[in-house]
């Protein structure tokens, strides 16, 4: 081979070694391209050890918190705590501080002490409670400048889906609760309302509730079988709001031919099951409070509330399944809270669940795994 061949050669093995670094440097596990992390994140959200995704409202809220940097150009990571205690969110705020979040999101009134507590300890970080306002072990609530809470009127979101369920037909109905919390018992109570008011409206006798609580977030078999036991004997549809047991009762429905009314987000994607969906406006309230951060004004000492009055309360209407239940009929339901004619307790206060629900409807409290 002579030299001048040699080195034509030599020039091609060389460029076929440097495109196939550039091909392995470019890929990734499946041939994916490579991102490297940012060394830090200035958006954070603290959560429970099984991360975000339930379906619901803490992945509506870190969806929200995602699509918010996306759109302007800021960094976000989430920080499971290592268990559910308040010492381990607090730990997991120091680790989200220290890969430089300067706003920390916290979804449920769980988060109430580990906010109190944070907001006191890190005045150079600022803290957004999502359904709670902070407050100590002794139920003092208190909101720093460098905090701020989010309230939702689900009392509100579930006297639409109740009324609405009434109209359609329904007259055996369910509730069925994770945790009774206070943003879950609003949900019931808003209930219970709206299918009595639905109830006397039209003139329909003897409606019945079931209400239960599974003291629990999370998705199983056993779930699943009592939401059956129920369908089995008569409930015809369940509001659900509990987390990720939203899918064992949607589970239970397609098996027994009920139905459910699904929360916090529209979640006709998740069943064909799921007529509608009890919503509020997680993604408006993020929003609304990372645009005053990015604009350097932060409300700090405060609440956002959200309300139908302020279309923060909503029902999902576009991907509904109802049979008769128009449009129309919401819009007047609507107009008629909005005018004062519809009044909605937030609170049940002395009376008993029977006596919200009035003379045409009763209701069954009933015991989890009973």
């Amino acid at each position: 081979m002579n030299r001048k061949n040699r080195k034509k050669r030599i020039g091609v093995l060389l460029l076929c070694v440097l495109l196939w670094g550039l091909i392995l440097c470019g890929c990734g596990d499946g041939g994916e391209p490579e991102s490297e992390e940012p060394e830090s994140f200035e958006i954070a959200m603290v959560t429970e050890p099984s991360g975000v995704e339930d379906g619901y409202f803490k992945e509506v809220t870190w969806n929200s918190i995602q699509a918010f940097g996306e759109k302007y150009g800021m960094t976000c990571r989430y920080y499971p705590a290592k268990d559910d205690s308040t010492q381990a969110a607090l730990k997991a705020v120091e680790q989200a501080r220290k890969k430089g979040a300067k706003v920390l999101f916290f979804a449920g009134s769980r988060y109430e002490t580990t906010v109190f507590a944070a907001q006191k300890k890190y005045e150079d970080t600022y803290f957004v409670l999502l359904d709670g306002v902070a407050r100590d072990d002794d139920h003092n609530y208190e909101m720093a400048t460098n905090s701020t809470g989010v309230l939702f009127a689900e009392e509100q979101a579930g006297y639409l889906a109740g009324y609405a369920a009434v109209c359609d037909g329904y007259r055996t109905l369910g509730f069925l609760g994770g945790k009774e919390m206070p943003a879950v018992r609003r949900y019931e109570i808003g209930y219970v309302q709206g299918i009595a008011a639905a109830a006397e409206d039209k003139g329909v006798k003897d409606v019945q509730v079931k209400t239960a609580y599974t003291e629990t977030c999370d998705a199983s078999k056993e779930i699943e079988e009592y939401a059956s036991g129920w369908y089995a004997d008569g409930t015809e549809i369940i509001f659900v709001c509990g987390g990720s047991i939203g899918s064992s009762v949607m589970k239970a429905a397609e098996s027994s031919g009920g139905k459910v009314i699904g929360v916090d987000e529209d979640q006709s994607a998740l069943s064909e099951t799921v007529i509608t969906s009890a919503k509020k406006g997680i993604g408006t309230a993020v929003d609304d409070i990372l645009k005053t951060y990015m604009h350097n004004n932060f409300k700090g000492n405060s609440i956002f509330n959200y309300t139908i009055e302020n279309d923060g309360i909503s029902l999902e209407m576009v991907n509904a399944r109802f049979e008769s239940f128009s449009t129309a009929d919401y819009q007047s339901l609507l107009t008629r809270i909005k005018n004062g004619e519809k009044v909605i307790l937030k609170e049940a206060g002395d009376k008993s669940m029977n006596e919200l629900a009035g003379r045409n409807v009763t209701v069954e409290e009933a015991g989890f795994g009973k």
